[in-house]
């Protein structure tokens, strides 16, 4: 008894155990609701225009594991996409308007990368406040009109198939966010800057004295963040065919909460890409499944940060526990 008891703690104290039960709870559900979420071919269609947000929770995942955090990341979307736009009518090839873009998504990473690394300023208030910053860029910019009129090849990513067996069809957003997926995941876990970021996340101190560069290496994360941003606001230029100020306005929550699903500790020092995975899929099945069911977004919201709630407190459970019978 004892036995079964001491790895079934073990069980849950894993990161990936909660969102991946949670997975399977709501994807029985969601088939009781609706038998097309049996249909994989189903799921992967409504899942690309959830696959923006979903690549930049994977560089999130680096940041929240070094005990930071960065709320511009839809703004930094947002921003680039409205570069590349400006610069494509202004007379450049789409190519170099899109090179434009990626470069405004690394500029605004470095800023936040100097402003937390450098200047030692709080993450969370350095991102609020570029969020802002950025956001009203892009309004000054374009002002409250979309700007689309954009090359035909560049239109409907989204709907570019890679390969299709049967209904079941493969994006280029898709397969982007697996490779994606698949690379943060040997960076994180498999080498020795996922341990320096492991370790700047759970003791910054020891780590400045085991000989890390923290500085350099949240200027990495920033700039990378801002990169991978840059690319999911282009993705999501040419799934909507335009850009606009609020494209993804107050997404930041939905990618906050991807990651924390997925175990990651606000505090830093844990996180897993396949938790990250595993809650990405969570969400947009949960999501899809809630506008099947026709609830409101506000409800939707709600179960959101109620599902959220339940996997940050079952995976501390033993650690109450364990405090009582100390106590």
């Amino acid at each position: 008894m004892r036995t079964t008891y001491t790895n079934l703690r073990k069980l849950t104290a894993r990161q990936e155990t909660v969102p991946f039960v949670l997975l399977v709870a709501v994807l029985i559900i969601s088939m009781i609701i609706s038998e097309n979420f049996r249909d994989l071919g189903f799921l992967l269609r409504t899942s690309t225009r959830y696959m923006e947000l979903s690549l930049t929770a994977l560089s999130m995942t680096l940041i929240v594991v070094a005990g930071m955090i960065d709320l511009s990341v839809p703004s930094i979307m947002c921003c680039s996409a409205t570069i590349a736009a400006l610069a494509y009518h202004g007379g450049l090839p789409m190519g170099l308007a899109m090179l434009c873009g990626l470069l405004t998504g690394v500029l605004c990473g470095v800023l936040n990368g100097a402003l937390v690394a450098y200047l030692r300023l709080p993450a969370m208030i350095v991102t609020i406040g570029t969020m802002n910053l950025i956001r009203g860029i892009s309004q000054i910019l374009i002002g409250d009109k979309g700007v689309g009129g954009l090359p035909a090849w560049f239109n409907g990513i989204d709907k570019r198939l890679v390969f299709q067996a049967g209904n079941v069809r493969f994006s280029v957003t898709i397969l982007t966010f697996l490779i994606a997926t698949a690379v943060f995941y040997l960076a994180l876990h498999r080498t020795s800057f996922g341990r320096m970021v492991f370790s700047i996340g759970s003791n910054e101190q020891a780590a400045i004295h085991s000989g890390v560069n923290t500085r350099l290496i949240k200027m990495i994360l920033f700039v990378l963040s801002g990169f991978i941003a840059s690319i999911a606001g282009l993705a999501t230029m040419s799934r909507l065919l335009l850009v606009r100020y609020d494209m993804n306005l107050n997404m930041e929550i939905e990618v906050v909460i991807m990651v924390l699903l997925g175990g990651a500790d606000i505090n830093g020092g844990r996180g897993s890409i396949i938790g990250t995975f595993v809650a990405v899929i969570l969400v947009i099945i949960l999501k899809t499944g809630l506008i099947t069911a026709h609830i409101t977004s506000d409800a939707q919201m709600a179960v959101m940060g109620l599902i959220l709630l339940v996997s940050i407190i079952i995976p501390n459970i033993n650690t109450l526990v364990q405090e009582l019978k100390d106590k």
